[in-house]
């Protein structure tokens, strides 16, 4: 939060982001009475009720999820004063922060190049990078903890976020490079079937999908290890351990010295990368920054970018956009 921010706009959102009124005054070191009056202040100040109280919380009405939209937008630009006075103050560049979300895999292999380009052209801009599951992505996002979130594969809930599909992401199996395997360059996924398998672990959404995946088409590989890290996968699978499934862009021209990379044949093994924001909400201006860093990738993204900018927010933008490298 910034040190300008009002404590009405400082309580609602953090009422809205924690669904609680008891769980907001922790996070705001406040009583719970204190923060249960100050949301009714403001609720009699604009005549509308902005949270529906359950036993189980607090849920913003359609008024809340209105002024939740707004008052972000205040908050980014309370941001951008405070910190376009204290570049005054140390003579520096403006600094902006972008909070980002990756799975792992993404985190390790694609997000690093992306964040070559992005680094060079936006180099006030600081990337706070959070690796977690696509779950506790989408869980993040939807709060807006962070500003955007880059995953693969399904959404657990297509309504609690906006996206877009970046590309399909194509699965190949990696085996040892010798016998049986070394001699076929495609295969049917029921050749999996009762083979020592490396998959990832159980709260992986990539995990589920293969066991879907498996079941259709009643193949049982013998998982004979859960590990979390493609690279652990791929260096167990090079020594002879077993097998695996990965996405192709996750293999370097090194891989191809140590692993056999074969063709499944009769299963649609592929999955999607898409990048979330929140729903309902303009995007971010730095998360509008990284995008547009990845529109030389995937140029389908300059439509998606002007869609994304929220029409009540241009002048909002254009002040958050001033200064930028």
């Amino acid at each position: 939060m910034s040190l300008l921010t009002p404590s009405w706009l400082r309580v609602f959102l953090a009422v809205a982001e924690h669904g609680s009124f008891n769980k907001a005054a922790e996070a705001l070191l406040l009583t719970q009475p204190a923060v249960s009056q100050k949301v009714r202040q403001l609720e009699a100040l604009l005549g509308v009720k902005l949270f529906e109280r359950t036993p189980h919380g607090a849920r913003l009405t359609s008024e809340g999820h209105t002024l939740q939209r707004y008052a972000h937008a205040v908050h980014w630009l309370l941001l951008a004063a405070e910190d376009a006075l204290a570049a005054g103050l140390h003579d520096a560049p403006l600094t902006r922060h972008l909070h980002l979300g990756n799975t792992p895999s993404l985190s390790a292999h694609c997000f690093p190049a992306w964040l070559k380009t992005f680094v060079a052209q936006h180099p006030h801009i600081m990337v706070h990078l959070h690796t977690a599951t696509t779950s506790e992505i989408v869980a993040a996002v939807a709060r807006h903890t962070l500003h955007l979130g880059l995953i693969e594969g399904e959404l657990p809930d297509e309504k609690a976020v906006a996206y877009t599909v970046l590309q399909e992401s194509p699965f190949v199996l990696i085996t040892p490079p010798s016998e049986p395997w070394i001699a076929h360059q495609t295969l049917p996924l029921s050749s999996l079937h009762q083979q020592p398998f490396i998959a990832r672990p159980p709260q992986a959404q990539t995990r589920r999908w293969m066991e879907n995946l498996f079941a259709q088409h009643h193949t049982h590989p013998r998982i004979i290890a859960e590990l979390d890290q493609p690279d652990a996968i791929k260096k167990a699978v090079s020594h002879g351990i077993g097998v695996s499934l990965l996405p192709e862009c996750m293999l370097t021209p090194e891989d191809a010295h140590r692993l056999h990379i074969i063709t499944l044949t009769d299963a649609p093994l592929k999955r999607y990368l898409k990048a979330i924001w929140p729903q309902d909400m303009p995007l971010h201006p730095a998360a509008l920054a990284f995008l547009e860093t990845l529109t030389s990738e995937f140029p389908h993204l300059r439509e998606v970018i002007q869609q994304a900018r929220h029409p009540d927010f241009k002048a909002l933008y254009h002040l958050l956009e001033q200064g930028k490298a």
